[in-house]
């Protein structure tokens, strides 16, 4: 673990003795966790995809039509809203049930690789604070959920896809941007919770709305254009780089 993680740990211990000492019936603190890359390396969708296509279970016409959606992301022609939509089209028509076994799939050959051990060292430093530690992810259930109970993870808000009659119907409602504030809100307003007082770990600009809004924001693996916005702010910024699970801490 890095010095400035190690650093910030520090600072977040003393200042949970800080609010313990000097609060007589504060409210629950919350810290909300982004998924890609931060608390895993990489995108957990494109792990989705590569399996789907490691399991020949797309066209050659669906699968170049996914590389070329994934090149215009990584130069940022396309967002992720688009690289999602054309992700659900690539398995619309899918049972459900499929679906989960591909995410966990997916989990065990790819993504429960890709953890970030600074982000497992957070979540245990929240969780033993008595902090609620909530995934709040544009990523969909079925990417998201697996690596959530890696971590001891109990709350989720993520993308859902509609389901009708035991299939992928297309239609997808993305927690992604404002939808995150909103979901961020509804678990506060259920949780006898305040975004006053919680955390918000993310790596994109995309997620601006809800850091905004929260109390104790913080840059993880930040994004140039959220670096600089979180540099004016005054934000703290942190890198994550070691991808190893450590299952002594999450003990």
């Amino acid at each position: 673990m890095n010095q400035a993680v190690s650093r910030y740990l520090q600072e977040l211990h003393q200042t949970s003795l800080e609010q313990v000492q000097g609060a007589r019936q504060a409210p629950q603190q919350v810290a909300f966790f982004d998924l890609d890359r931060t608390i895993i390396a990489g995108y957990s969708l494109t792990a989705l995809a590569r399996e789907k296509l490691r399991t020949r279970q797309l066209s050659v016409h669906q699968v170049l039509s996914l590389v070329w959606v994934f090149i215009r992301y990584g130069l940022g022609r396309c967002d992720y809203q688009g690289m999602l939509q054309a992700v659900v089209d690539s398995i619309k028509g899918m049972h459900e049930d499929d679906l989960k076994a591909l995410g966990r799939c997916a989990f065990n050959r790819q993504l429960s690789k890709k953890v970030y051990q600074e982000a497992q060292g957070l979540i245990c430093a929240h969780r033993k604070r008595g902090h609620a530690v909530v995934m709040v992810t544009a990523a969909t259930r079925y990417q998201a959920e697996p690596i959530a109970e890696m971590l001891g993870i109990d709350d989720v808000c993520c993308t859902e896809l509609e389901i009708v009659d035991g299939q992928v119907s297309g239609r997808v409602a993305a927690c992604y941007g404002v939808g995150k504030l909103n979901a961020a809100k509804t678990f506060c307003k259920n949780s006898d919770a305040t975004l006053a007082n919680a955390y918000f770990y993310t790596d994109s600009q995309d997620d601006l709305p809800l850091l905004e809004q929260v109390g104790h924001p913080v840059v993880v693996n930040g994004k140039r254009e959220l670096i600089k916005v979180g540099e004016d702010k005054g934000w703290p910024s942190l890198q994550f780089q070691e991808t190893h699970f450590d299952f002594n801490q999450a003990a």
